[in-house]
């Protein structure tokens, strides 16, 4: 007999991706679990620009399973209890779930959190990795309870980073990891035989979410680190924008240039502490564009 699931979320595990992918919702379906519905918090179609839908809606479509939008729903927990699912498996929902909710499954909600909890806490956590320079990040599935990443850690599982991953690239690692982390766990968590290790609370921290302008950057006040850092962490959202060659433009690729000791190069920027960065992808800013700088240079001479 198949164990019943209900998935929560879109699966898009940080904003602004250029390509959502959703490993870990197919790998439920590859595995013989029968998702008995997806739950998005609100119908995404009206605030589409593209017009398209969400990878995460397609893949529901393709396999014939229910759709649920929490914000439609005049009694949300009633209308879950109704599919028999023993337990919710949630990445990316976005919002708050309330107790009533997660009780309204046998087994609780397992939350895929993109960190290693109880590190980057929060919205961003694959962004903060990206901007602190970390070494290492991974993923954690956790027992969802209605403080934000709060609760105890069923599994953990490390990659390590080599500091020039982007905030797509990632974000798919991650996916794929996370997907990876649900399968081999979840037979012993619907069983009840790995139950979750409490965290500590002591050592928390918190990611802040993401504003339009937390991509400006000013090479005055930021190092030549920070800014390339930046340009990789927000990409696509809230990208990042640099004042060059006169105008306002968003910057989509950076290096940082070592013992720069050149003649004033139009693509490298000085940059705070004496370093200096190089600016090699960009979004041509009067035909939307994205091109190479040495491109650009030569369009505008």
């Amino acid at each position: 007999m198949k164990n019943k699931i209900v998935f929560f979320g879109n699966e898009q595990l940080a904003q602004g991706l250029e390509k959502p992918i959703t490993p870990i919702f197919d790998a439920l379906i590859a595995h013989d679990y029968e998702v008995a519905a997806l739950v998005l918090p609100r119908d995404p179609s009206s605030k589409s620009r593209s017009g398209q839908k969400m990878a995460i809606i397609e893949a529901a479509e393709r396999n014939n399973i229910s759709i649920v939008f929490a914000d439609q729903e005049s009694d949300l927990d009633g209308t879950l209890r109704k599919f028999g699912a023993e337990i919710g498996v949630l990445a990316s929902f976005g919002k708050i779930v309330r107790q009533s909710t997660i009780d309204a499954f046998p087994r609780g909600i397992v939350n895929i959190h993109p960190s290693l909890l109880p590190k980057y806490r929060g919205s961003t956590p694959i962004e903060t990795a990206i901007l602190n320079g970390d070494n290492e990040t991974g993923v954690s599935l956790m027992q969802l309870v209605a403080k934000m990443d709060a609760g105890g850690v069923f599994a953990a599982g490390k990659i390590a980073l080599n500091g020039d991953e982007t905030k797509q690239e990632l974000y798919e690692k991650l996916a794929n990891l996370g997907a990876e982390l649900l399968i081999e766990n979840l037979p012993k968590i619907m069983s009840g035989e790995l139950p979750p290790a409490p965290q500590n609370d002591a050592d928390a921290t918190f990611t802040a979410q993401l504003s339009k302008t937390a991509g400006d950057l000013d090479p005055t006040t930021m190092t030549a680190t920070e800014c390339e850092r930046k340009v990789r962490a927000f990409l696509n959202f809230p990208r990042t924008r640099l004042h060059f060659m006169g105008q306002e433009t968003v910057v989509t690729a950076a290096r940082i240039v070592p013992n720069f000791a050149g003649d004033d190069w139009a693509d490298i920027i000085p940059c705070a502490g004496d370093t200096f960065l190089q600016v090699t992808e960009l979004i041509n800013p009067k035909s939307g564009k994205k091109m190479r700088v040495a491109d650009y240079l030569r369009g505008l001479r």
